[in-house]
């Protein structure tokens, strides 16, 4: 059930009064991409502060959440701030205001500022020093040149020395603002209670309470055209490769089919590409596939990581495979295996009070269509072969390859 606050904040409410657990998100459709010029990682520091800054009584949010015995955590995205929480019912209207009281009026002081500069900067340390983690920076840098998707969500370590507090406090006004906001909560909290609890706390009352269309000139634009390109020297050291393109936006029917094919192949021994890298050629031991949308385009990739005399012949074997989707279609049998493990993702998703309502909030922000799972399986069955053919061959055309540690 979907109803607004005053000045139409979306709040989408599933009660299931059989749960003694609510799980709440509130997203704000604030991230990377919408850091303001010379503050680049300004919107994951906010997500820091939010999260630890003392509210009223001297608690930081996750404090007060988790000493009710709750789960509290938060995370920024390429175009997204999200809060979420999960605790008793009895305490989630409170738990409620306590979000938003972080979220619309975090205390932004320097010393505060300090500590959590000192934690983001180990962050970033950590991510540097994971080469799975660097091979994606590299390639959304590569995908999206010249644009704010290519940016690192967290900033660079000069981005984040750089922040001051009125840096920080600039983005949270824009944030409020401009970017549109979405809440949502399953479990057993009633739609009313949850409704009293944010109106409360002045959520209905902030600017940034009406959503916008969904493609609202998001920052730097459309990105441009993509420069295709492989990679051109190899490491002699294991390394971890990512390769793919661009996909559809979260509004776009054909996202879909681009779903599926991350399925068909994925790591699954139902893939197909799974049955060359692994039962045929035994090129690598672990990779995966996916597609994430975003407010105005997408991208696909595989990942994998592999040996250095492998590495060249598993983009080979990559290559052809998609190439074998994109001219004769997938086979029936791994298609309707790939449509199968996507609807299965779907239903856990739905079945899951938290991963619901994370689902929920944020597919709202980008879209302005709340998460339902119903209508996502149908969208996933109404998938044909030749819709999958039609995304292997557009990602064909445009593929690129990045590896980390780079070739010397």
């Amino acid at each position: 059930m979907t109803a607004s606050l005053s000045i139409d904040v979306p709040v989408t409410v599933h009660h299931d009064p059989r749960l003694r657990t609510t799980s709440l998100c509130i997203a704000l459709g604030f991230g990377a991409r919408h850091d303001p010029p010379g503050s680049a990682g300004a919107a994951h520091m906010l997500e820091h502060l939010v999260m630890s800054t003392p509210l009223s009584d001297g608690l930081s949010l996750c404090e007060r959440i988790e000493r009710r015995g709750g789960d509290c955590n938060a995370m920024t995205g390429p175009e997204s701030l999200i809060l979420h929480a999960q605790v008793l019912t009895e305490d989630a209207a409170e738990a409620a205001r306590w979000m938003c009281q972080a979220l619309l009026e975090p205390r932004l002081d320097q010393k505060r500022l300090d500590d959590e500069r000192r934690v983001v900067l180990q962050e970033l340390a950590a991510a540097a020093s994971d080469e799975a983690d660097a091979v994606q920076d590299a390639f959304l840098a590569r995908l999206f040149a010249g644009h704010p998707l290519g940016s690192p969500v967290g900033g660079l370590p000069q981005t984040v020395s750089a922040l001051t507090v009125a840096s920080v406090r600039d983005a949270h006004d824009l944030a409020l603002r401009t970017a549109p906001l979405a809440v949502s909560s399953v479990g057993g909290l009633p739609e009313e209670t949850l409704r009293e609890a944010l109106l409360s706390a002045g959520l209905g009352r902030t600017p940034a309470s009406a959503v916008p269309d969904p493609r609202r000139g998001s920052a730097g634009g459309v990105p441009g055209p993509l420069r295709p390109g492989l990679v051109e020297r190899w490491p002699d050291e294991f390394c971890w490769m990512l390769v793919g393109g661009r996909s559809p936006h979260a509004a776009d029917p054909r996202r879909h089919a681009f779903t599926v094919l991350g399925h068909l192949l994925g790591g699954s021994p139902a893939s197909p590409l799974y049955d060359r890298l692994r039962n045929q050629e035994a090129l690598a031991y672990s990779f995966r596939s996916w597609s994430r949308s975003y407010s105005d385009t997408g991208a696909w990739r595989m990942l994998a990581g592999c040996e250095p005399g492998n590495a060249p012949r598993l983009l080979d074997a990559f290559r052809e495979v998609l190439s074998s989707v994109a001219a004769h279609g997938p086979d029936e049998q791994a298609f309707a295996a790939a449509v199968r493990q996507a609807t299965v993702e779907t239903v856990r998703e739905a079945e899951a009070p938290l991963d619901r309502a994370i689902a929920t909030a944020a597919h709202r922000i980008l879209s302005t269509i709340a998460w339902d799972a119903d209508l996502e399986i149908a969208a996933l069955h109404g998938v044909r072969p030749e819709h999958v053919a039609d995304a292997a061959a557009e990602l064909t055309g445009q593929l690129i390859a990045v590896v980390r540690p780079e070739g010397r």
